[in-house]
């Protein structure tokens, strides 16, 4: 199913996802400040936040759709992320 983003941010919204999952913060923020999510001053912070909480959402959303099953998650995502670098790439 595409989604509507460009290839690239479809990328790096599952890769914020998956890093939500994996409850791995340090790849989460390298992905927001590559993308605009960790710019300077009050505006940057509500722009990171809003893409955490998203992202948490998202996670919690696809945690429970696969029955806590966090294995199921990251191939499902890595699945995801794999279509989405294919398309980023032609892009």
């Amino acid at each position: 199913m595409p989604l509507i983003g460009d290839p690239p941010n479809n990328l790096a919204a599952v890769s914020l996802i998956r890093a939500a999952i994996a409850d791995d913060p340090d790849s989460g923020v390298l992905i927001m400040s590559e993308h605009g999510g960790c710019l300077p001053g009050p505006e940057g912070k509500k722009a990171a936040q809003l893409m955490m909480s998203l992202a948490a959402v998202a996670a919690r959303a696809l945690l429970s759709a696969h029955g806590y099953n966090v294995e199921r998650c990251l191939k499902t995502l890595d699945a995801w992320a794999a279509e989405y670098a294919d398309d980023a790439a032609v892009w």
